[in-house]
């Protein structure tokens, strides 16, 4: 997969994968979740959005699978990412539409789609940008035809 650098418009190629103990970036580099905490507990599984190229952590997105659903426990995408001044785009949409690709791998009733709870004020972004559906609340989900739209967006190799 691969995400567009803001500044000089170059298209970067990424992998993601498990998040490995030598990866796992810190609080104290700006990052808001205790990744390490999350790591250490061992009931999810945590993917990092990495550089093909290099060990350059973009994003991380954790994954629950409770009672056949796969919940997005936590998504964060790196400091340098957020925000107007953002050095990269696509990051949260590779991390999300990898999370739809891996509700397609569940066995249950609930295959293919991807549930969460959203901060409040992004339940308008995650409806627009990310094609989420709102229930109660912040709860929203992404269902499998919506999924197949972000992984064929997000997922592919080729410059958009």
């Amino acid at each position: 997969m691969i995400i567009l650098s803001t500044k000089d418009k170059v298209w970067v190629n990424c992998d993601i994968i498990l998040l490995k103990t030598h990866l796992i970036p810190k609080k104290k580099d700006g990052w808001s979740f205790d990744w390490l905490k999350e790591y250490k507990a061992k009931s999810s599984s945590i993917y990092c959005l990495k550089e093909s190229l290099s060990e350059r952590i973009h994003g991380l997105i954790q994954l629950i699978e409770d009672d056949g659903m796969l919940i997005m426990e936590l998504i964060e995408l790196a400091p340098i990412n957020i925000g107007s001044s953002k050095e990269f785009e696509n990051v949260a949409g590779c991390l999300i539409a990898f999370g739809c690709r891996e509700s397609l791998k569940l066995n249950t009733a609930y295959k293919g789609y991807l549930t969460f709870v959203s901060k409040t004020n992004l339940v308008k972004l995650y409806k627009s940008k990310y094609l989420a559906t709102q229930t109660i609340g912040t709860r929203m989900y992404i269902d499998p035809n919506s999924g197949e739209t972000l992984i064929n967006k997000y997922l592919q190799d080729e410059k958009r």
